[in-house]
């Protein structure tokens, strides 16, 4: 059975364009998925263009507005949820992106409990524990409070948050603690907001993010520049530091091809009418490629990467804004259709969390820097332990094994969870 498409699309897409403020009064972000969604084509909320030397930028893309009413596919959901919507795209809620990376059959995932995910993202968002809550509502997950303990906001040293505001980032920070949520329904989430987006402001926010949490998510970065080896240390942590790997093909970014990170690429997922995976091919968007500057980590001297340096990604996930997400940001209006590598790092980190908590149950630690464990797992079996992305490309082309797009491929949690925990003392 394929997914739902609505045969009322067009004049949903018109809706969807039309209704609300007027242009003069809506934000930039409301605007620019408005022009999107015309366009029919999914735009990137951070352009690599406007962004200043010194500071990183999200790689999160809009693609529409999803404030149009629609037949529900279930009554209990929004009516967008997992449907196709001619010349939007396939539109992922919770139930069905958990069903398609099998996170539900992680044995002893638990939705990641006793974990703590920590997100890191610029400037302040007020309203983020409030959107949260009102997603999980929506898409019946479990509330994430503060006063329930699942919720945290601190700014990058901790303390109460202190940045000022910044509409483009608090989109960001949706997708990214929504979807940590969504797919570690019972793991804590710690949100780390910089001062700003600059360099060193967001390092601090991350190295607070790393100290006092199990696994920290990164969905932001810029062009390789001469001088990153010496910010190698920020991202260095005992601890899985996820970046996301941009949003413009081909070449490799940063801090994505620092040796310390796990560097995460992106896919389009195309999924059947009971949510399980049909095709997964590369997203033509996913950074990656051979770094300038970082020299190959011992991770992957044993395997072929066909670059003299440090190869990235590592994995990948989804990303393509035309198989996206859902994603609650009443800053800016509502609902939005998102996707990007800033969607493919908070689902990855998600997925190992779970894996973590599975470990947990089998007598095991917590891990720490995964990269060494995670080539391991490929050089040991392949198949196994990764769903292979073998068409598509990035500028440079995916196929088997390692590419230059998707890296490894898509992590399978369950067979990670079933025998990953044995690959690791």
């Amino acid at each position: 059975m394929k997914p739902k498409v609505l045969v009322e699309s067009l004049a949903l897409l018109a809706l969807a364009v039309s209704i609300g403020f007027s242009q003069s009064s809506v934000t930039p972000v409301a605007r620019l998925a408005r022009q999107a969604a015309a366009a029919h084509k999914a735009m990137p909320i951070m352009p690599a263009a406007s962004t200043p030397a010194g500071e990183f930028r999200s790689h999160a893309w809009i693609a529409a507005p999803l404030t149009a009413p629609a037949p529900a596919v279930t009554s209990s959901l929004p009516g967008f949820c997992n449907i196709t919507i001619s010349g939007l795209g396939y539109i992922f809620c919770p139930n069905a992106l958990r069903t398609a990376y099998g996170v539900s059959s992680i044995v002893g995932g638990n939705g990641g409990a006793g974990i703590t995910i920590a997100i890191v993202d610029a400037f302040h968002y007020a309203s983020a524990e409030s959107d949260l809550n009102a997603f999980s509502s929506a898409m019946l997950l479990p509330a994430c409070t503060t006063a329930n303990g699942c919720f945290k906001q601190v700014s990058q040293i901790g303390g109460a948050p202190r940045a000022g505001s910044d509409t483009n980032w608090e989109t960001e920070t949706m997708l990214d603690i929504e979807w940590a949520h969504a797919i570690a329904p019972n793991a804590k989430i710690l949100l780390v907001e910089g001062d700003d987006s600059t360099y060193n402001n967001l390092g601090e926010a991350l190295t607070y993010a790393a100290a006092h949490a199990d696994i920290v998510s990164n969905s932001y970065g810029s062009e390789e520049f001469s001088e990153e080896t010496l910010f190698d240390s920020l991202y260095s942590a005992s601890k899985p530091i996820l970046f996301s790997s941009g949003d413009g093909g081909a070449p490799a970014t940063y801090p994505c091809s620092s040796p310390g990170v796990t560097c995460v690429g992106g896919t389009t997922l195309n999924v059947n009418g009971s949510y399980q995976r049909v095709s997964e091919t590369a997203w033509s968007g996913s950074g990656g490629g051979c770094s300038l500057y970082e020299a190959v980590p011992a991770y992957q001297s044993a395997i072929s990467t066909t670059c003299a340096t440090r190869a990235t990604p590592d994995v990948a996930a989804l990303a393509d804004p035309a198989t996206g997400v859902a994603v609650y940001d009443s800053g800016n209006g509502g609902y939005f259709l998102v996707g990007g590598t800033s969607l493919a790092c908070p689902l990855t980190a998600a997925v190992y969390a779970n894996v973590m908590t599975a470990r947990l149950s089998f007598g095991k630690t917590k891990f720490g820097n995964m990269n060494t464990s995670l080539y391991k797992a490929f050089t040991s079996n392949h198949a196994y332990f990764y769903f292979d992305v073998t068409s598509g490309s990035n500028g440079l082309s995916a196929g088997p094994g390692y590419d230059l797009v998707t890296g490894m491929g898509v992590s399978k949690g369950a067979s990670m969870a079933n025998r990953f925990f044995g690959l690791i003392p």
